[in-house]
């Protein structure tokens, strides 16, 4: 049986540090576009082709007629790997295995991506904890106006003597300067 895995080349940093020049692409390796119309740019693999031996880069796209976005599949033997997905336990070993073979040191496992329902957990913690404070604090709030209502009417009848005051005395000045 044929394997129809499409190897890619990998950039000198990881050569270096898994003695190997090319491996496997698949779907969430970090790429690079070395050559063609759209060098330099580069993202998350999205998609592989492995009857047309093209991949689909995540942000890549190309525009049909019509004004649609469509991914632009590029040909392998275009692209660098820069950075490997390892959170498959089958492609981890693999890595670790060549590298042991090269009397290099083992990879760093990647984190598992379970971190971010913990984060979510843990802001669901905060969200609760905040909303138990942020009723305390409306009715807090709702105290303190009712109090501040009544201040506030006494402070506006002051305010409004204040302008009857003052425009009294703009027409006493008004006049002054008429008498000139």
């Amino acid at each position: 049986m044929l394997e129809n895995k499409i190897n890619v080349a990998i950039n000198r940093d990881l050569r270096k540090k898994y003695g190997i020049r090319q491996f496997p692409i698949v779907k969430g390796d970090i790429v690079k576009i070395i050559s063609g119309s759209r060098k330099g740019e580069g993202g998350k693999v999205i998609d592989v082709s492995h009857k047309s031996k093209k991949i689909s880069i995540e942000g890549v796209t190309i525009a049909k007629a019509d004004g649609k976005q469509v991914e632009y599949y590029i040909d392998h033997s275009n692209l660098v790997i820069t950075k490997l997905d390892l959170s498959s336990p089958g492609r981890y070993n693999k890595i670790k295995d060549i590298t042991a073979r090269r009397s290099l040191p083992p990879p760093e496992p990647e984190a598992p991506e379970p971190e971010e329902n913990e984060n979510i957990e843990n802001n669901e913690e905060l969200t609760e904890e905040t909303t138990e404070e942020t009723e305390q604090e409306i009715i807090d709030d709702r105290a303190g106006s009712e109090e501040s209502d009544d201040g506030e009417t006494d402070s506006d009848d002051s305010e409004g003597n204040d302008n009857e005051e003052s425009s009294e005395d703009n027409v006493k000045e008004d006049g002054d300067n008429d008498e000139n």
